[in-house]
């Protein structure tokens, strides 16, 4: 996404008001929690400045718990339980945001004969959580890695927890609840990209207990309030978290973005999206050599339009393509993937965006056009 949303005018109201106000984060934090929980069925939940935040805080969590001298030892730590275990299939650039707590990554082959017996074996006195990607299409292909709610099954007999990222799972509105029914211990959401929140924006949904480690390793440690717990104000320094601070603004936000979000006629939004898909791919389908095929998610996901070059066109390479939409004015990015296709979402386009949108795909296929000698 292109900078992160295009803010709603209830978002910016409510950042325009904290920004106005001096306003206390560890209350605030507590606010947060309730709304969290009552949006995903967790029993509570934190602010964080987006889903990479989230992931690093929920690790982090999982590793120390509210032990001071292990959230103090942080990214430096050395007595277990200091490793994750995800699937290979999983691994990806923002696995990062597990590491950076100095955890240790171990692997398992999704592909494997027994994936779920692979798990298991996998879990031991070392582990601290399984980390779980909730991506779905067109971003991760999830064929042959177990669902969920096996996962969890699998990691609660093994007795650690399961941090799931949900940063790519809306739409569709229900997986806000889905994570956590499904037994994970930590569901982490960004709300700057299909809630239309701020950037640096999202959240954990969680347990009390997690929430109280996040906190002592991330607000001041002589903040009281009632989610977070008591600090011993003698004891001052700072955690790991620290760094990752989220502003009374984004709070403020994302907990509107998130309600915002809840209410909207999501399947309102599937009709347009698909109006949109259709109006650009009605203004590609009579150029010959061009192919168009839709991705659409029988779990309410957005839809996306591929278009592909084949027969006299197969020469034309969709970065180029792409490359002149975002050279010509106005700018215009669409995605060009590893198979010479366009990849065109209609999430970001408002008002009369789509047309402009087709007029210019149209026009710069037809300019790079090499008809095959």
């Amino acid at each position: 996404m292109m900078g992160n949303s295009v803010l709603s005018e209830g978002v910016i109201a409510a950042m325009n008001d904290a920004a106005r106000a001096y306003l206390p984060i560890g209350e605030l934090q507590d606010t947060a929690s309730r709304v969290i929980a009552e949006a995903t069925g967790a029993e509570a939940g934190y602010a964080t400045p987006g889903a990479f935040a989230g992931i690093t805080l929920a690790v982090a969590a999982c590793i120390a718990g509210e032990d001071p001298a292990r959230i103090k030892s942080l990214p430096h730590i050395t007595a277990p339980p200091h490793t994750v275990v995800m699937f290979e299939q999983h691994r990806g650039y923002y696995d990062f945001a597990a590491r950076a707590t100095g955890a240790y990554l171990r692997l398992v082959d999704a592909s494997a004969s027994d994936p779920l017996e692979q798990l298991s074996s996998a879990i031991d006195s070392d582990v601290a959580c399984v980390f779980y990607d909730c991506t779905g299409l067109p971003y991760k292909d999830q064929t042959g890695v177990p669902t969920l709610d096996d996962v969890v099954r699998v990691a609660q007999l093994g007795g650690v927890r399961v941090v799931a990222d949900g940063s790519m799972a809306l739409p569709p509105v229900k997986n806000l609840r889905a994570i956590i029914a499904s037994g994970a211990d930590a569901a982490v959401f960004t709300s700057s990209k299909a809630m239309q929140g701020p950037a640096a924006s999202g959240f954990v949904a969680c347990g009390k207990d997690m929430v109280r480690s996040m906190a002592l390793q991330h607000q001041d440690v002589d903040v009281l309030a009632e989610t977070t717990g008591t600090w011993d104000p003698q004891n001052r320094y700072m955690g790991l978290g620290r760094s990752l601070k989220v502003g009374k603004e984004q709070i403020l936000g994302m907990l509107v973005a998130l309600e915002e979000y809840q209410l909207r006629d999501h399947a309102g939004d599937q009709r347009a999206w698909r109006a949109t898909l259709e109006l650009i791919e009605n203004a590609v389908a009579g150029i010959e050599g061009v192919s168009r095929r839709w991705l659409v998610s029988n779990e309410g996901r957005a839809p996306y339009l591929m278009i592909g070059f084949e027969g006299q066109l197969a020469k034309i390479r969709g970065e180029e393509v792409s490359d002149r939409l975002m050279a010509g004015i106005p700018r215009i990015f669409v995605a060009a993937r590893h198979d010479n296709t366009l990849w065109v979402g209609a999430e970001n386009l408002r008002n009369d965006e789509a047309e402009i949108v087709a007029s210019r795909l149209r026009e710069e296929i037809k300019s790079v056009t090499r008809p095959n000698q």
